[in-house]
Parts: C-alpha cells; structure tokens; sequence
C-alpha cells in the first residue's frame, strides 16, 4: 500500500473519528440545554405559581371571601327580617288581645254595675223625732235622727243626727234616670235609676241651708249602693252624678240628669219614727211606722 493511501486512510478515520467525537459533543451540549431549560421551565413554573398564589392570596381570595361574608350578611339580615316581622306579628296579635281584654273589662263593669243598679229599685229610711221645743229666740225646734235601712229594715251604714227648726219635717229626694248620650255608652243602664235622699229641714229654713243626707264622694256611693269595691265605670257615673247634682250647666253637658226632685213633708211628734221610701213608681213617701 502506497504512503498516500495510508495517509487518506488515516485522515478519514480521524474525521470519522472527530465526527463521532463531534456527536458526543453535541449530544452533550443538548442534553446540557435540556436540562437547563427544564430548570429554566422548573423556576419559571415556580415563580409563576408563587407570583399566582400571591395574588390569590392577595387579591382573589379575599374578595372571594368579602362575597362569602357579604352572602353571609345578607342571609342573617333576611332572617332578622323574618324574626322583625314575626315580632311584630306577635306584637300586634298580643296587643289585640290586650285591647279586646280592655273592652271586654269595660263590658264587664258596666254589667256588673247595671246589675246592682237594677237591684236597688227603692230606698227606704227610718226618722225619729228624738226631742221637740221651744229654742231661745222663741222657735219650735225638733231634734230627729235618720238612718237608712234595707228590705228587713236593718240598719245601713251610720245613724245621723240633726237639729232643725220648725214643727214640720220636710225630706227632700231625688230620682235619678240616664239621658241618651250616656245610655248609648252603655246601653245596659237604660233601666236602672238613681234614688238619692238629698237633704233634711224644717219649715223655718230655707231649702238652700237644709241638712245633707247623702254625702257626695266621688268613690263611696251612698247607703244600699255602697260595697267594699267600686269599679271605674261605676265611680264615673256617681262623680258625673254630684257634679251635675251641683251644676245646672253641667246638667245639660253630662249624660245624667236628674228626672224630678220632691220634698215630702209631715208635723213630727216626740217619740214617734216615720218611714221615708223613694222609688221610681210612686216617688218618695213620709208617714208614720204605725199607719203601714
């Protein structure tokens, strides 16, 4: 073999020699490059996720989580709501109920005072002519004491004494109706009257200086009428009475009225007891116990 057969044999095997050489070389250098662009891929990856759950963490979630709030809010502010509205549903049904109790207490004072109205249809008292003279200025003069009395003719309340002047006894009384106005209030006193003994006197004095019989009290009625309670409407109706009792101007503003008075009168002897009865049907009469 030639020296330059020898010579291109060399060269070709150390160009082949160098292009595997080259190979490696370049295997390497992409092996390298890959590598270097997955760490490259792992860091941007990285901080792409990291600069993601920044903001998340930052800005997403916690305007996720004001619109959980929100939608929280906005379900306890319906069920405050509803609770607002069932209170007052509540409210309204217990004051119903308060003010049907009220007009039912109402109903009830009046019926039960129309009831002891419509039981006292007559008043009856007892005078006694306890001494009769001459005074020091020359006139008759009478000392009498009335008491009230019920049906078994029994005492009623206390006995009151009374000196007045003159030989005739005069006893004026008062019957006592409801005028519309107070009828149509409640209509349960259209039947029931008042009998008041108004005052005591002798034929010597004047009407205007008479004695009182029934005192005025705005919250003890007189004699049968009186108990241990009173309720409101039947105190209204005895303070409504007196004042108009008292008050011609009144009599035409109140709802009672006074139908008639009457004043009986008799000449009293010493000893002797009269009866005085005041009722609706016959007004009011004075005679003597014994002539009944």
């Amino acid at each position: 073999m030639a020296i330059s057969d020898r010579a291109s044999i060399f060269i070709f095997l150390a160009n082949l020699q160098n292009d595997s050489v080259m190979t490696e070389i370049l295997s390497s250098i992409k092996t390298v490059n890959s590598a270097v662009r997955t760490s490259l891929m792992v860091v941007v990856t990285g901080v792409v996720g990291y600069g993601g759950w920044l903001g998340y963490d930052n800005y997403v979630r916690p305007g996720l989580e004001a619109n959980q709030v929100k939608a929280n809010l906005a379900e306890i502010k319906l069920e405050l709501e509803k609770m607002e509205r069932s209170f007052q549903e509540q409210a309204q049904e217990l004051l119903s109920v308060k003010l049907e109790n009220v007009e039912l207490t109402k109903l009830k004072e009046r019926l039960e005072t129309s009831l002891k109205l419509l039981k006292v249809d007559q008043r009856i008292a007892h005078v006694e002519v306890m001494e009769k003279g001459i005074d020091d200025q020359g006139e008759p003069f009478m000392q009498v004491r009335f008491f009230e009395v019920d049906r078994n003719n029994q005492p009623v309340g206390a006995a009151k004494d009374f000196t007045i002047k003159g030989e005739r006894i005069y006893i004026d009384g008062w019957i006592v109706t409801f005028d519309d106005t107070y009828v149509e209030e409640a209509d349960e006193l259209r039947a029931a009257s008042l009998f008041v003994f108004k005052s005591i006197f002798g034929e010597l004095e004047r009407p205007a200086d008479a004695k009182r019989l029934d005192v005025e009290s705005e919250s003890q009625p007189p004699g049968v009428y009186h108990s241990e309670t009173q309720n409101e409407f039947e105190q209204k109706i005895w303070s409504d009475f007196w004042k108009v009792a008292n008050s011609r101007e009144l009599q035409k503003e109140l709802g009672i009225r006074t139908s008639h008075g009457q004043a009986n009168y008799l000449v009293g002897e010493k000893g002797q007891v009269y009866q005085v009865e005041i009722r609706a049907s016959g007004g009011m009469s004075l005679k003597p116990i014994e002539d009944q």
